[in-house]
């Protein structure tokens, strides 16, 4: 199986990045979730460099929620950017997340590749 072209940058750490294809990108209220297909050895930089859950939400303003990152280093913190020039960047515009949880399954028809849901939270206003 050849996979498709890559479609979502993942940032952490600053400029470190993991590109992957997407395969979901949905918004609901101030949750995010998205799934993608990623190397395993892109999987494990990121995971490395990520707290899930080390995210709070400090306060409302408005009743729109205001989350910070509790790992107090920026490690919970990911920018999800799609990459000019594709549909998804059509589609989605680039959003700061902190993350809940990471999950990954193996692509039963790819060896070496994963399916990763990232689930987060937002205080972005611009999804």
């Amino acid at each position: 199986m050849i996979l498709p072209d890559k479609d979502l940058r993942i940032y952490y750490s600053g400029n470190s990045y993991v590109e992957g294809r997407c395969s979901r990108f949905d918004v609901q209220d101030y949750s995010i979730i998205v799934e993608t297909w990623l190397k395993k050895s892109d999987f494990n930089n990121l995971n490395n460099n990520i707290r899930p859950n080390a995210v709070k939400e400090l306060y409302k303003i408005l009743g729109r929620p205001k989350f910070i990152d509790t790992s107090w280093q920026g490690k919970n913190t990911i920018r999800l950017s799609p990459v000019v020039g594709t549909q998804l960047h059509n589609m989605r515009n680039q959003v700061t997340g902190y993350v809940k949880n990471i999950n990954s399954v193996p692509l039963e028809s790819d060896k070496g590749w994963l399916n990763v849901k990232l689930e987060c939270y937002t205080s972005s206003n611009s999804l």
